[in-house]
Parts: structure tokens; sequence; C-alpha cells
């Protein structure tokens, strides 16, 4: 596996960040407005989702920026 400095690689992208910003490529949001109360059900979803998936062994935390995480099992 190859190594990266991490300083190098935030530089770069903070470059490209503002390229790609001053060029109006940014992503465009959802046109949908969500309320609160929903917004809070899906973020509720998908603790659950995250939970039930580390206990089934798809999901592990290896480390700060590190994960595994298995989709055929």
């Amino acid at each position: 596996m190859r190594k990266i400095n991490w300083d190098e690689y935030k530089a770069k992208r903070a470059g490209f960040a503002r390229v790609k910003a001053q060029l109006g490529l940014d992503r465009k949001p959802s046109s949908r407005v969500r309320d609160m109360d929903e917004r809070n059900l899906l973020i509720q979803l998908d603790k659950a989702r995250l939970e039930a998936w580390k206990e089934e062994g798809k999901f592990e935390i290896l480390g700060p920026r590190k994960i595994r995480f298995q989709v055929n099992q």
C-alpha cells in the first residue's frame, strides 16, 4: 500500500475545492426540504443500520481513519 503525506494531500484538496467553487461546479443540494422530525428519524435509522452492521460483523472500525466494510457476507 502506498504512503500518503496527509499535509500535502490536504493542501492539494484545498486548491481543488477552491477552483471548483470558483467555477460553480459544486454538487447541487436536494431540492426537497426535510423538516426536523424527518431529518431526526433518518439519522436514527442510519445509526440503527450501522449498529446492526457492527453486530453482524459487516462493519468494523480499525483505527481513526481506517474501517473494514464487507459487502457480501
